[in-house]
């Protein structure tokens, strides 16, 4: 290449000597050179924004599939959601059920059913995206929120239930519920003629006839505060209850248990006799109400029922 008023330009192969030489003016090389530099530079540009589009095009491709995976994802999320809803109704109605049952109070209908006023919430962090994944995103949100709520609420009448429910348990184990004994009722609770002593006087319990040696039963779960001998009663056992009660047992044969010893309800205590001051072979049994220090009539408490139980009580039963 010269650098004279003409440009020489000699191109040559790689495999041979020869080639081919040919002269343009200085205008022209400059002419072409510049274009040749103008090609490049719109070449490399170009090539550039295809690089750059097609870049693009590819997250875009990218960021749709995730856009579709999401959605697919969020609709997966409904129906979970859903069967979530019908195990929590499931739970309610056996709650319902449950308490049907047991005669406690059913929760309300309107309390289950969570109502509440005013706009929803909205999170509006799609919006700006896809607002078809924004309304099934904000859908699941509140269906979640609502689940939240409703396992909350279920959680708390569950637990009120079972609170219920021991609560029952326990003021039935240790409240005098069941015969004493088996055998007819010869005297009633109430004011009487005495049959030996021919005054009439209050009759504390009742009497149950039968054979000696028949078993007599604790009536609840207690401790027995007193076993052995004393005066018009003979033989005589009394126990007390956590539910603020106390049976007495009188007229025994054999006592089978001691002083101090702990009884469950149904459990064998005793053998029915004749001692003390007594016309035959019977069991005379009480109940004393020992928060109002006041003798009540055994045959109310025959063959109650757990939900036929007063719950009141001002002794904590958590631990029985």
């Amino acid at each position: 290449m010269s650098i004279r008023k003409n440009w020489i330009v000699h191109l040559m192969r790689a495999d041979t000597a020869k080639g081919i030489s040919f002269s343009v003016s200085r205008g022209a090389g400059l002419t072409i050179l510049s274009m040749a530099i103008v090609l490049m530079l719109v070449f490399g540009s170009s090539a550039f924004f295809v690089w750059k589009k097609n870049t693009e095009l590819s997250q875009l491709s990218k960021l749709q599939r995730e856009n579709e995976l999401l959605r697919s994802r969020m609709t997966h999320f409904t129906t979970q959601m859903d069967s979530l809803l019908i195990k929590i109704r499931i739970m309610e109605d056996w709650e319902d059920t449950m308490r049907q049952e047991r005669r406690l109070q059913v929760i309300n209908p309107d309390v289950r059913a969570l109502g509440s006023g005013g706009m929803p919430f909205s999170d509006p962090t799609f919006i700006a995206f896809c607002r078809d994944l924004h309304n099934v995103y904000n859908d699941n949100l509140l269906r979640l929120n609502y689940i939240t709520a409703k396992i909350d609420l279920t959680y708390r009448t569950h637990f009120d239930l079972l609170s219920s429910i021991q609560t029952r348990e326990s003021l039935y184990k240790t409240t005098p519920s069941i015969w004493p004994t088996f055998g007819r009722i010869t005297s009633n609770f109430g004011y009487r003629i005495h049959p030996i002593f021919k005054t009439r006087t209050l009759h504390a319990g009742i009497d149950i006839a039968n054979e000696i040696g028949t078993p007599v039963y604790a009536t609840a779960y207690g401790t027995v505060s007193f076993a052995g001998r004393t005066g018009s009663l003979g033989n005589l056992i009394r126990i007390d209850h956590l539910s603020g009660y106390q049976t007495r047992y009188g007229h025994l044969d054999k006592l089978l248990v001691n002083t101090g010893d702990t009884v469950t309800k149904g459990q064998i205590i005793a053998l029915m006799g004749n001692s003390g001051v007594s016309t035959g072979s019977h069991l005379h049994y009480e109940i004393m109400d020992m928060r109002r220090s006041r003798i009540l009539d055994p045959i109310s408490f025959f063959d109650l029922t757990e939900d036929q139980i007063p719950t009141h009580t001002n002794v904590n039963l958590a631990q029985h």
